[in-house]
Parts: structure tokens; sequence; C-alpha cells
């Protein structure tokens, strides 16, 4: 009995050793010595033939080290906060001899724009973008734009969950052939709810809700033809703020009920930074998680700056 608890009581007694051997293993660096690269300009531009707006983004990047908080590169509007915004660059995006300056907040929000009309965007077309700031930086980079590519259905379903029903569409297409193509699809639910103890309060006014498609893959939407499937169909898409319980039907739920989707033909430089994009957001959080690079095709700068063309589909549920 004496020698089983002298084993035990050495196990412990080493295990105390090696925890107690971890803190001294913890050091504080002087962020100096690791060599963080100065901040970068961080440019966001998506070119579209059915835009209205031609519109880029230039904010500056986010070291690890420091005070701050997240990636080492702010990668999209909802990481970069206004105070990074770069808002005395001169932009220019240009084709052949036609050029045009973006200027800053010229629609009320944090990034250069103008319309539409003062540069046509034009499917075959390669456009160039120049990002200029007064003490020295540029970026560049080119895109060009892939042609429209329509959508042949958008097919309702439901499944159950527990109680609930839930509801869902997928859209369907037609892949073009003879290439590597790159989607995505995105989508809206609109609705006017069926409520008739709403018109008796005073000051009720119906109005139509908006919500945007959210997709169960974990692609988000993002799709290729890697397979060689003629016929192409997106994840599911849930219709938000459409969970209603078994007994009551969907129909009943609503005066009017709508859904758009889209189908984006897009470079292979928008495929490409948005899936990595995507996974970098599943691993926040976790300190285990292999970190995720996000490609850049800025040229003095990080980011993306890409083409795409648009088509829209409508279903109208009731």
């Amino acid at each position: 009995m004496r020698t089983k608890l002298f084993f035990v009581f050495t196990i412990l007694s080493g295990l105390t050793g090696l925890l107690t051997g971890c803190d001294s293993l913890r050091n504080e660096v002087d962020p100096s010595v690791l060599g963080a690269e100065s901040p970068r300009l961080v440019v966001h531009g998506f070119l579209s033939p059915q835009s209205r707006v031609l519109a880029v983004r230039v904010t500056r990047s986010q070291t690890v080290v420091g005070d701050s908080v997240g990636g080492a590169v702010t990668i999209d509007d909802s990481l970069a906060d206004e105070a990074d915004d770069v808002v005395d660059a001169v932009v220019t995006i240009s084709e052949g001899g036609r050029s045009v300056n973006l200027r800053y907040k010229a629609n009320g929000l944090p990034y250069y724009s103008a319309r539409a009309g003062e540069l046509l965007i034009t499917v075959g077309k390669t456009y160039t973008l120049t990002v200029q700031t007064p003490n020295g930086e540029r970026a560049t980079s080119s895109c060009t734009i892939p042609g429209p590519v329509g959508l042949t259905s958008i097919r309702f379903d439901s499944l159950q969950s527990g109680r609930t029903q839930r509801y869902f569409v997928r859209a369907r297409w037609y892949d073009v052939a003879n290439q590597t193509n790159y989607y995505q699809v995105t989508g809206a639910f609109r609705f006017i709810a069926d409520c008739p103890e709403c018109t008796t309060k005073p000051g009720y006014i119906e109005r139509e809700e908006f919500s945007n498609l959210s997709f169960d893959d974990n692609s988000r939407g993002l799709l290729t033809d890697a397979d060689g499937n003629d016929e192409m169909i997106s994840g599911r898409a849930y219709l938000n703020g459409a969970n209603v319980d078994t007994q009551l039907p969907f129909r009943r739920q609503y005066k009017t009920a709508t859904v758009t989707m889209n189908l984006l033909n897009i470079e292979p430089s928008y495929y490409q930074y948005w899936t990595a994009v995507i996974r970098q957001r599943r691993t926040r959080g976790n300190p285990f998680a292999e970190p995720v690079m996000i490609p850049s095709n800025i040229q003095g700068g990080l980011g993306c700056f890409a083409g795409y063309s648009n088509s829209t589909l409508t279903l109208r549920i009731k």
C-alpha cells in the first residue's frame, strides 16, 4: 500500500512541477522586436454593369501587435471602423482613354463613389483602379467584367424542425459550358404580414418588411462548376422571419410574400477572396485554429478589386 501511495504522490508532484514550469515559459516580449509591418492601404471595389454606383472603400490595415483587436488585415466593411478610412486619396477608375475620379462620401457613406453613368461598365472590358495618397502611397489593380448568367427557376420548399416549419428556396441555372465559372447567389424575402388584430391599433400603418436570405451551406452562396454539372443548384436559402407554427400554414401568415434571388457571375479573384474571408470568420475566437491567409490582387496594398455581372429572378409566393 505504501508503494502505491508513493507512486501516486510522485505522479502528482511531477504534474504540479510541469504546470508550474509552464508559467516560466511565458515572457513579456517587446513588440518592437517582432518586426510588425507598417499599416498598408486596404482597397475593396466590385464593378458590375448592373450597378448604379461605382464604389471603392479605402482603409488601412491593422496589425495584431499593439492594442488593436482582430486580424492583421481589415477585410471588409463589417470589420472596418470609419476612423480607419483614408479620406484624402485620389481614386480613379479607367478603361481605354476614359476615366472617372471617385469622390469620398459623395453619397454620404464612407467610401469613394461616382454615378455609374460617369464611366459605363461593359462586359468583356478591363478596368484599372488607381489609389494615390498625398504621402506617396500608391495601390493599383485591374478587373475584367464577366457576362451575366440567367437564373432558370426558384423553388420554394420547407422542412420540419420540432413544431416549427422552416421555409427555404433554391435557385437553379445552367452553367456556362467549356470554361471554369464562379458564382455567388444572394437574395431577399419581402412580405407584408397578415395581422388582423394590428389594424385595430391606433396609428398602425401596414408596411412591407425586408430580410436577406440566409444560406445554410459553408460557402454562403459561393459556388464553382468544378464538378462539371450542366445544371447548378444553390444551397438552401432560408426565409428569415418565416418560421411559423405548423398549425398555421405559410400562406396564412402573409398578405404578400415574394423572394428575389440574384445570380452573380464573378471573377476568380472575387471567389478566392470571399471564400477565404468566410473561412477566416469561422475560426474567429478559436486560438487553436489554423490561420487563414486572405488573398489580394491589389499591387501596393491589400484587398480585392473584381468584376461581376448580375441576373435577377423573382418568385411571388403569395
